[in-house]
């Protein structure tokens, strides 16, 4: 039986859309592909071991990070949620040089369709595994800024418009998607920006679809946690997002992360 600490599942697609590709880390580095077990009987074990992802030392508390990681690392600080906070430029980042490698680089404004229309925004390049991870079926690069300041101020002033940047998980995972046209939605999120946000949108943007595998969506679902059901065994019927579905009962990967499993499938 594999054994595993949970971190996100890594996801692959290609540049122009389609099936996204998922996959875990085993302890021996080795990746196990996931799409091949859906259909299949998976089993997983939860101890009660928990480690952190970033220090691997001490237990998690939050995020998959222990309490000396959540106070001190960059990847933890309230600007992470609120990128219009961010106080690189002030001098008071916790860790400068992860602050230049990863917010002080250009950045991506866009649109995605994943229960309702959002806004959004993440690195330059990363938009694919962005989608991925929020499980859009549809996603829409629509501006590039220099830098995470910058594009949070333009996120929030077309949030605050109106126009949502969070995403109903339950009507995501099962497949409840809005038809709402993304030219309508990016004509209205225009209104909000200035003249200076405008100049870094893209004129005439392109959408990207996006594929799940999937046997079936579920007409209902109930988040399961291992720390109230540390042993379970289920038909995995869907991957999306960061979720693996069995029937109704879906297990959200990434928020156990550090959580120490044993996983085991049917051959």
């Amino acid at each position: 039986m594999p054994s595993l600490t949970l971190d996100k599942m890594h996801t692959s697609c290609s540049p122009e859309g389609g099936l996204i590709e998922y996959s875990l880390t085993l302890d021996d580095n080795s990746k196990l592909e996931l799409n091949p077990l859906l259909g299949k009987e998976l089993t997983l074990s939860f101890h009660g071991e928990t480690e952190c992802i970033h220090c691997h030392q001490r237990k998690v508390a939050r995020q998959g990070s222990c309490w000396g990681c959540l106070n001190t690392l960059a990847c933890n600080d309230l600007c992470i949620m609120k990128p219009e906070t961010c106080h690189y430029a002030q001098g008071t980042c916790r860790e400068p040089s992860w602050g230049e490698k990863y917010c002080m680089q250009d950045q991506t404004l866009y649109l995605s369709r994943s229960a309702g229309i959002k806004i959004g925004i993440t690195r330059g390049g990363n938009h694919m595994t962005r989608w991925a991870d929020q499980g859009a079926i549809e996603g829409m690069v629509i501006g590039t800024f220099k830098d995470r300041l910058d594009v949070g101020l333009a996120e929030k002033a077309i949030s605050s418009g109106g126009i949502g940047d969070r995403t109903s998980w339950q009507k995501m995972l099962k497949n409840d998607v809005t038809d709402a046209p993304f030219d309508e939605v990016f004509e209205q999120a225009k209104s909000f920006l200035n003249e200076a946000q405008l100049a870094k949108l893209i004129i005439a943007p392109k959408a990207i679809k996006l594929e799940y595998p999937h046997l079936e969506w579920p007409k209902k679902v109930k988040s399961m946690k291992f720390d109230k059901m540390p042993y379970f065994c289920g038909t995995l019927t869907a991957i999306k997002g960061q979720y693996l579905i069995f029937d109704d009962q879906v297990i959200n990967i990434r928020s156990h992360a550090g959580y120490r499993i044993d996983l085991s499938y049917e051959e």
